[in-house]
C-alpha cells in the first residue's frame, strides 16, 4: 500500500486494512497535481492499493481510475424522534446505571474557570499526550480557554474525586460534546459511557433535541464509529467540508475485497450515508 497524504490518516486506513510490518518514505509530492504525473505513477507501480489525502477543492486531482472517494471525517449525531428532546436507547441507560451502580460515579456540571484550568492541566493535556504519542495535537492552554468561555464542563466523579470531564456547549436545542480528558489512560471501566450519556441527559433536561458527539473517521469498523453509534448516534456530513480520500485498487485479490468489505467505508450521495462495497469479481484468481 502507498499513502499520499497526512501520517494521521495513513494511520487510519492502514489499521482499517492492514497489518503493518514496515513503513518507508518512498517520495514526496510538491502539490496535489503531481497525483496524476508519470512520476507519481512510477512510485505506485508496485503497490495493490494506493491511498490520496487532498483539499476538497483539489480532488480533480485523483487519478481518474480511484474507485472510492470519501471525507477525511464524518460527524456522529444523535437526533430525537419529533419535537422530544433526545433520548438514549435502552440498552445503553441500562449498561450506564450498572457501570455507575458499580463504580460510584456521579456526574457534576462547573463553569468556574478554575475548574476549566485545572481539567486541561491534570486531565485534558496528560491524557490526550499518553494516548496518542507523538501523534497528539494538543491544543494550548490560551486558545483552549479561549474556545472553553461560555461552555459548562461536566466533571465525573467517584468519592469525590475528579476521574474524568468534558467540555459542553448547548445553542439553542444543539448540544455538542467537546474535549475530553481523564486521569487514567484508559479511562476508568465504564467512565466514557457515563460521562457522555449524563451529559447527553443533562442536555435533554435543558431541551436538546440534537446531539453532535464529534468527528470520527469514515468507517462503519472505527472503534470510535462503533462507540458512538451505542448511543443511537448516525452517521452523517460535517458541518465545513473535509478533506477527500481517495482509494485507486491497481490489483484485485480475494483478501483485498474482504478487508475493503470490512472496514465498511463511509462516503455520502445527496447527505444521505452510503457503504462501499467491493464484489468479489473484482479479485484475481
Amino acid at each position: 500500500m502507498v499513502c499520499a497524504g497526512t501520517p494521521s490518516t495513513a494511520d487510519f486506513l492502514a489499521g482499517a486494512l492492514l497489518e503493518v510490518n514496515v513503513r518507508t518514505v518512498v517520495g514526496r509530492l510538491g502539490s496535489p497535481l503531481e497525483l496524476r504525473s508519470a512520476a507519481f505513477r512510477k512510485l505506485c507501480s508496485g503497490a495493490d492499493l494506493v491511498s490520496m489525502e487532498v483539499p476538497r477543492a483539489w480532488q480533480a486531482c485523483l487519478p481518474a481510475g480511484a474507485q472510492l472517494r470519501m471525507p477525511a471525517w464524518v460527524s456522529q449525531e444523535l437526533l430525537a424522534a419529533g419535537t422530544s428532546p433526545v433520548t438514549l436507547p435502552a440498552p445503553m441507560r441500562k449498561e450506564v446505571r450498572r457501570h455507575s451502580r458499580r463504580n460510584a460515579y456521579e456526574l457534576r456540571v462547573s463553569t468556574d474557570l478554575s475548574d476549566i484550568r485545572h481539567f486541561y492541566a491534570n486531565l485534558y493535556r496528560p491524557y490526550v499526550t499518553a494516548r496518542f504519542g507523538t501523534g497528539a495535537v494538543v491544543v494550548d492552554e490560551k486558545q483552549f480557554l479561549a474556545v472553553s468561555r461560555g461552555m459548562t464542563l461536566a466533571k465525573l466523579t467517584v468519592a469525590g474525586d475528579w476521574v474524568a470531564g468534558m467540555l459542553l456547549q448547548q445553542r439553542g436545542e444543539t448540544l455538542h460534546l467537546g474535549w475530553f480528558g481523564s486521569t487514567t489512560v484508559p479511562p476508568r471501566a465504564g467512565a466514557s459511557e457515563v460521562l457522555d450519556a449524563r451529559s447527553i441527559e443533562w442536555g435533554a433536561a435543558k431541551g436538546a433535541s440534537r446531539v453532535v458527539m464529534g468527528h470520527s473517521r469514515p468507517s462503519l469498523a472505527d472503534g470510535v464509529v462503533r462507540y458512538k453509534s451505542r448511543f443511537g448516534a448516525n452517521v452523517r456530513p460535517t458541518r465545513f467540508p473535509q478533506r477527500t480520500i481517495g482509494l485507486w485498487v491497481q490489483r484485485w485479490s480475494a483478501e483485498l475485497v474482504a478487508r475493503l468489505n470490512a472496514a465498511e467505508f463511509v462516503s455520502f450521495r445527496d447527505g444521505r450515508a452510503c457503504v462501499y462495497e467491493a464484489h468479489p469479481d473484482h479479485a484475481t484468481p
